[in-house]
């Protein structure tokens, strides 16, 4: 995942880079995030797209089949190690993993078609400022794609280390788009994930999809 350059988390997703993809439900939720961002972006195979702490390429890998390129950019080294060894596994030419925390190292401008991320936001505190520069990586006519939880009381994260927002109002994040420079910014359903509470029960949570355009 993409942090803020805080030192800590990133060790944390280090150390636990290696089983990340061992978990279904993280698999599922990848899997629903890239449906929901096909069903509500035109998606073309000459994209350029720009994976904002892309991880493990589970969304990356999810998302290839429909676009040119994906640029897979992420903080944790480990994360992207897993990745470079499935794309070698595979054979996959057209991914580039970027190790990257745009808090200290801005990405380029305007090299990109579309910028999506999963379940990022909320591991960084300053997510106006990161979506700033996230608008100026994408081309004139370009899309952002962005999942994210809906406000939680907290229960989602048992460790919250590295945890700056319990999810997030999408009008709020739609306004912090706008003020960013985004036009044509709407919000959507995306995955519903479920987790077992410590009482036995089951808990739903939704996450949301934030889309918009720059011209």
């Amino acid at each position: 995942m993409m942090t803020t350059g805080i030192d800590e988390v990133q060790a944390r997703f280090d150390r636990v880079a290696s089983g990340w993809d061992s978990n279904p439900a993280r698999v599922a939720l990848a899997k629903g995030v890239a449906e929901a961002i096909r069903k509500v972006v035109p998606i073309t195979l000459d994209m350029a797209v720009l994976d904002f702490g892309a991880g493990t390429g589970l969304l990356t890998l999810g998302l290839l089949p429909y676009v040119s390129s994906v640029t897979a950019v992420d903080a944790s080294g480990e994360m992207l190690k897993v990745l470079a060894d499935k794309l070698k596994a595979l054979k996959i030419g057209n991914v580039r993993t970027l190790h990257s925390d745009i808090g200290r190292q801005p990405l380029p401008a305007a090299e990109y078609s579309l910028v999506v991320s999963s379940m990022v936001l909320h591991h960084i505190e300053n997510v106006q400022e990161i979506l700033k520069q996230l608008r100026q990586c994408l081309r004139p006519g370009g899309r952002i794609a962005l999942a994210d939880l809906d406000s939680e009381d907290g229960s989602f994260h048992p460790d919250p280390t590295g945890v700056f927002h319990h999810g997030f109002d999408r009008g709020q994040i739609c306004q912090w788009l706008e003020a960013a420079g985004f036009t044509e910014v709407t919000s959507h359903d995306a995955y519903r994930m479920t987790r077992l509470q410590p009482d036995g029960s089951i808990r739903e949570y939704p996450v949301f999809l934030v889309t918009g355009s720059v011209h």
